[in-house]
C-alpha cells in the first residue's frame, strides 16, 4: 500500500512539473478530424505560460486552453485524474467541470470558444 501511495505522489509531481499533452487529448483531436473528414485541427504545447495547449486550424492558432496556475502548476484535467485517481474519481471531476462551465457559450461571434475546445480536448 505504501509503495502505491509513493508511486501516485511521484506521478502527481511529474504531471504538475511539466505538462505533457496526453494521448487522450491527441485522440480527441484525431476523433474530431475523422468525424469532419479533415486534418485541419492539431494541438501543440502552448506558448502561453498560463495555458497547457494551443489548438490550431491548419497553421493558425485558434485557441489556448487548460489553465496553469501562476506558480506554474497546471490544473488537472480528465486524463490526468484518470492516471492519478482512477476512473470513478475522474468521472466525478468531469461531471463537476461540466456543471461549473455549463453556462459558458460554445460559439461567440461565429467562432468556437476556448471553453468548447477545453471541454472537448481536456474533458
Amino acid at each position: 500500500m505504501r509503495d502505491k501511495i509513493i508511486i501516485k505522489i511521484i506521478q502527481f509531481i511529474i504531471i504538475i512539473m511539466v505538462y505533457k499533452i496526453t494521448d487522450y487529448s491527441k485522440n480527441k483531436i484525431k476523433e474530431l478530424n475523422d468525424k469532419l473528414k479533415t486534418d485541419a485541427f492539431s494541438i501543440k504545447p502552448s506558448t502561453d505560460k498560463s495555458k497547457k495547449i494551443d489548438v490550431f486550424m491548419f497553421d493558425d492558432k485558434i485557441a489556448s486552453i487548460g489553465a496553469i496556475k501562476p506558480g506554474g502548476i497546471p490544473y488537472l484535467d480528465y486524463p490526468n485524474y484518470l492516471k492519478i485517481r482512477g476512473q470513478e474519481y475522474a468521472d466525478k471531476r468531469k461531471k463537476l467541470y461540466y456543471e461549473r462551465h455549463a453556462n459558458e457559450p460554445t460559439i461567440t461571434d461565429g467562432e468556437v470558444t476556448n471553453s468548447w475546445w477545453a471541454k472537448y480536448v481536456l474533458w
